[in-house]
């Protein structure tokens, strides 16, 4: 790992610890994808304009907010799809998703 890259780890696993957010990693592409797709269904609205999310795409990322809760989604070929944001949102989905959530990130995107 760069030191760039070592140093925004870092920065965004700060950002975790004060706002009280985790990360659920390695979400694979089919998994992924419904996420945001039943996220929308039940009422979250996607901040970014939304560019069609493909397997293969290298690099995508969106913002889905409701009320005050913010969800930051981010997909990579390379290392699937991350989802980060509040605790209290996150924890019920990991369930969902039989994956684990985290406050370190163990793989990174950027």
């Amino acid at each position: 790992m760069g030191l760039f890259t070592g140093f925004k780890k870092a920065r965004l696993e700060k950002k975790f610890i004060k706002n009280e957010w985790i990360i659920i990693q390695s979400i694979p592409f089919a998994q992924f994808e419904q996420l945001i797709v039943e996220h929308v269904d039940d009422g979250w609205e996607i901040e970014d304009d939304y560019l069609r999310l493909q397997a293969d795409t290298p690099l995508w990322q969106c913002i889905l907010k409701k009320g005050t809760s913010i969800l930051t989604c981010v997909w990579s070929s390379k290392v699937q799809g991350q989802v980060y944001g509040p605790e209290r949102v996150l924890n019920d989905l990991a369930k969902t998703l039989n994956l684990e959530a985290s406050n370190t990130i163990d793989k990174v995107w950027f």
